[in-house]
């Protein structure tokens, strides 16, 4: 994994557990997110449903900020990026994962400035589906500028069971 940080990632027991992973802005994050997504909600012992559901829900969030959120000049053009020497290597995206009593929060942070647009796709359309999929699994989405530049992205999705002890 390409990660820069990880915290160690509590027992299911805790009143609340979070984990977060720094990623390079490249074309693997999004991988690297949903294995780094899979691997704690596992451990914390959290519902087979609410993992699925995170792990699609993280890969959009990062995928976007891959695409769309590289450190660019706010004067220059939004682009998507299809190559991956075209991704901000230097522009790092944070994943973040704190589930609670009775949700988890997903949150990534990156560089741009530019809040996140829900789009309408055409039916032959590649892309503009992220933030859809993410409106039709989480129960809620928000977005915010960051303190010290760049912006945050934060779904939240509620639990569908609580873990048993084992």
């Amino acid at each position: 994994m390409n990660a820069v940080a990880e915290r160690d990632v509590p027992s299911a027991d805790a009143e609340v557990a979070s984990a977060s992973i720094e990623l390079q802005a490249v074309l693997t994050a999004p991988g690297q997110a949903r294995a780094f997504t899979r691997k704690s909600l596992h451990r914390w012992g959290a519902a087979e449903e609410l993992i699925e559901a995170a792990v699609l829900v993280v890969c959009e969030l990062v995928t976007n900020a891959v695409c769309h959120g590289a450190a660019q000049s706010p004067r220059a053009p939004r682009r998507h990026v299809t190559h991956p020497d075209e991704c901000g290597a230097e522009s790092p995206i944070t994943l973040k994962l704190g589930l609670r009593p009775g949700v988890l929060h997903a949150e990534v942070h990156d560089q741009s400035p530019d809040l996140p647009v829900r789009r309408s796709a055409g039916h032959d359309d590649d892309c503009g589906r992220g933030l859809a999929i993410v409106a039709a699994l989480a129960g809620s989405w928000t977005a915010g500028w960051a303190p010290g530049g760049g912006k945050w992205v934060r779904a939240c999705l509620p639990r569908s069971a609580v873990p048993v002890p084992g």
